[in-house]
């Protein structure tokens, strides 16, 4: 490795213009990656509201509702007069109204001496209640167009615009704006901390300029996954810088102690690339293999993130090996120039407070852990898109305008075989009698299925009767999101089962929500020994110990369990999404940090006493954890505090606390850990040669007073 680091080092200006000319084609591919903000999209084919959304498209072309419009203040003419505009814009699948041929309302009598019950489900009195089916690529322009048009009718009021299409097109308008904002905070939080934890200004922009090149290569390269989800482009970006810095701070540190036993800086840098490199391919595999087990989730949002980190992590080790070193290297003159005395001299002092709370805190952690684990198998989660607005949205605003008129609104669709009336007419009656039916539209409550096909109006027939298909629209008074929605979708299911066996199909947000939940109920577990599997091996394969994979991911899986569990505690709901990444960002995060520590206790150990191995080790380690977790604690809570995306929010508030968490374990749980299990790790790992002491140093070193170790006060030391 030496000497490959020597060629790429000596034609280092040959290496930084290959990574300027693909940054450049990369940045040229960025915004031709397609970004999909529909959950749906993302249920495996194996789930039957996907395999029934398929074969309702194929048979009928179109979508069920996902919008609705709510407009006051207009006449009933000009109801009409924008309900054709809205049938003719090519962005409006299907449209349904007050005045629509399939309603059993006749516009053209007073509505007074109507059906009260029908004529409220479509106006209340001051305004008028458009349902429509918009296409699945709308934008946020799309549907400003549409509140312009309505808000342009004389004497238009209030107009007002919610469901599953806008949702998800506020929360694509929304990602530019948030993503500016994660990236901000990141530099600001990066610059910051590195620059006060290094030993000059210039430091911080290589380290940024570097992981930046990395982050146009992986986000330029899903041009090749053909689409990302909006969840995927938001949170990779932050999350490859924060994981990243742990290589480069890896590098600069052993640059400068490399600078310290020679003054020539080429030699230097050819050092601290050759020491480091070993360092950073086992991080950046453990991390890879941690991102990369989200893939095992059946819910292919997993396969999406985890594919997409996990490249992320390809690149970020690339960069820094590579093109890092070469830039530093070009950049010595400046950086010497730029030079200061380090802020933070000695850890002496934290070492001591940690070597001294070692023991309450693995009380602690021991007493907490198994609730801990109960609470984080007992937190509520949100499923759908709406769940990803924010409060303060207009979409949100919008969505309690018009549950305030018409009340909570879903709209399912059901297929049936065509030509069994009896049954069909039994199935109608059963959901009509329903306590949460607002209305069932199919052929036979309009026309009757007495009446032969053939009589009826073609485009309302070829809605609901196609491809030897018959379909039922059902319209429910009932929440977008919750364990009662979830309960209707059991018994809709059960009702069309008992009536037509497996042969139906049922579609609806919903629906969809109700699958993802049943979905996801197993991906956490799958994803959790996934990734405690895969980093376990590599684990095994870099320190060839069976006890020492053990003992770090049992530390890291309890910080991760009272992380989760603190929603439980506080009443809270959170994303499913956000929940199953913190499995994997928070293990891959902390196994980062004990890798560090743990290659420096195993090379103190070979030449001295345990408690004094551990003691030096938090001395020596502390500057590039702490340096590193604080840049993803405090970033990720700006994050927190920033971005519109609850869901991106909560993700960020997850991270920071879990990094928070999973710092205090290694620096006070594991360090004791280690002394504990000293003979268990010598006699379970291949070739350590720990150093050898006498009986009564290791009991001194055992019962040293306050916690420090004898040898660190002793004459010896």
């Amino acid at each position: 490795m030496e000497r490959i680091f020597r060629v790429i080092l000596n034609h280092r200006k040959t290496v930084i213009g290959i990574f300027i000319a693909l940054t450049v084609l990369c940045a040229l591919q960025i915004p031709l990656v397609k970004v999909d903000a529909n959950m749906s999209d993302y249920l495996p084919t194996s789930a039957k509201s996907s395999q029934d959304l398929d074969t309702m498209k194929e048979v009928y072309g179109n979508d069920i509702t996902n919008a609705r419009i709510y407009v006051t203040g207009i006449s009933l003419t000009d109801a009409s007069s924008f309900a054709d505009k809205l049938a003719d814009d090519s962005s409006v699948v299907d449209v349904q109204w007050l005045g629509d041929n399939n309603q059993s309302i006749d516009v053209k009598k007073p509505l007074d001496i109507q059906d009260q019950g029908a004529v409220a489900d479509w106006y209340d009195g001051k305004g008028y209640l458009f349902q429509c089916v918009l296409t699945s690529d709308v934008d946020q322009a799309k549907i400003d167009q549409i509140r312009s048009d309505a808000q342009a009718l004389p004497g238009a009021q209030t107009v007002a615009i919610d469901g599953s299409a806008v949702s998800d097109a506020a929360n694509l308008a929304s990602i530019n704006t948030d993503m500016s904002k994660i990236m901000i905070i990141a530099v600001i939080v990066v610059f910051t901390i590195v620059m006060l934890n290094t030993t000059s200004f210039l430091h911080p922009v290589v380290m940024l300029l570097t992981i930046g090149v990395a982050i146009v290569l992986n986000m330029g390269t899903n041009i090749f996954r053909g689409s990302i989800s909006s969840i995927t482009q938001l949170v990779a970006s932050v999350l490859q810088l924060a994981v990243s810095m742990d290589y480069s701070i890896v590098l600069l540190t052993n640059f400068g102690r490399a600078r310290e036993k020679t003054s020539d800086q080429h030699e230097a840098m050819i050092m601290a690339m050759s020491k480091s490199f070993p360092v950073i391919l086992s991080s950046a595999a453990v991390t890879f293999f941690g991102f990369l087990s989200l893939a095992a989730m059946q819910f292919l949002i997993g396969a999406d993130m985890g594919i997409a980190l996990a490249k992320g992590i390809v690149c970020s080790f690339i960069c820094i090996t590579v093109l890092m070193p070469c830039i530093l290297y070009n950049m010595r003159n400046l950086v010497e120039k730029t030079s200061h005395k380090p802020f933070f001299k000695s850890f002496n002092r934290m070492a001591r407070v940690c070597t001294a709370g070692a023991i309450p805190a693995l009380v602690i952690a021991l007493v907490i852990a198994i609730p801990a684990l109960k609470a984080s198998n007992s937190v509520s989660f949100t499923y759908g898109s709406g769940s990803n607005v924010a409060a303060t949205s207009q979409v949100k605003i919008d969505e309690g305008i018009i549950n305030d008129a018409f009340g909570e609104s879903q709209t399912w669709a059901i297929m049936v075989p065509e030509g069994n009336w009896a049954e069909e007419n039994a199935l109608v009656k059963e959901l009509q009698d329903l306590p949460t039916t607002k209305n069932v539209l199919s052929y036979s409550t309009i026309a009757g299925s007495a009446l032969p096909t053939e009589l009826g109006d073609k485009s309302q027939v070829s809605q609901l009767l196609n491809g030897g298909y018959s379909r039922i629209v059902l319209t429910s008074s009932i929440p977008d999101e919750s364990q009662q929605v979830f309960d209707l979708v059991d018994q809709v299911r059960s009702i069309c089962k008992d009536h037509y066996g497996d042969d139906y199909g049922l579609v609806g947000n919903a629906v969809s929500y109700s699958d993802i939940k049943a979905v996801t109920a197993s991906d956490n577990m799958t994803v959790k020994i996934a990734s405690i599997l895969a980093i376990g091996i590599v684990l095994l394969v870099m320190f060839k110990s069976v006890s020492l994979p053990l003992i770090l991911i049992s530390a890291i899986e309890v910080s991760i369990w009272i992380n989760e569990a603190v929603p439980y505690f506080q009443g809270d709901t959170i994303n499913f999404v956000a929940f199953l990444v913190i499995d994997a960002v928070q293990l891959g995060a902390a196994v980062d940090y004990a890798i560090i520590y743990t290659e420096e206790y195993l090379a103190r150990r070979k030449r001295m006493y345990k408690g004094e191995a551990s003691f030096q080790s938090i001395e020596a380690t502390a500057q590039p954890i702490m340096t590193s977790s604080s840049i993803l604690i405090l970033a990720c809570m700006g994050i927190y505090l920033s971005v519109s995306s609850p869901m991106i929010s909560q993700v960020g508030l997850l991270i920071a606390r879990g990094a928070l968490i999973s710092v205090i374990e290694i620096f006070f749980v594991l360090p004791l850990l280690f002394k504990i299990m000293d003979w268990v790790v010598q006699r379970t790992s291949y070739k350590l040669d720990f150093y050898q002491g006498d009986a009564e140093r290791d009991r001194q070193d055992d019962q040293a007073p306050k916690g420090i170790p004898a040898e660190a006060s002793s004459s010896s030391k």
